[in-house]
């Protein structure tokens, strides 16, 4: 008999892939942005300062999010083999 998903964990796995959305969303605008500013200046530095925060947060929470889906997979089976 399959289970069907928490309520909770479905929330959760939705609210990461928002957070990854709009986080690449930052990423874009940055790139965007930065190719109307003076390269090596202070605006330009922190812009990139910013889209590599952006990343990154991204890029850890898609981890997060993949294990987390990994993670209820094998509860699933082993629920399944019970």
């Amino acid at each position: 008999m399959a289970r069907s998903i928490d309520p909770r964990l479905k929330l959760t796995l939705s609210m990461l892939r928002d957070l990854v959305n709009k986080l690449a969303v930052i990423s874009g605008q940055c790139d965007l942005l930065s190719d109307h500013l003076k390269e090596g200046s202070q605006c330009a530095k922190r812009v990139i300062a910013i889209r590599g925060i952006a990343r990154e947060m991204a890029k850890d929470l898609d981890e997060y999010h993949h294990k987390m889906l990994e993670s209820r997979s094998t509860r699933i089976e082993e629920l399944n083999v019970a």
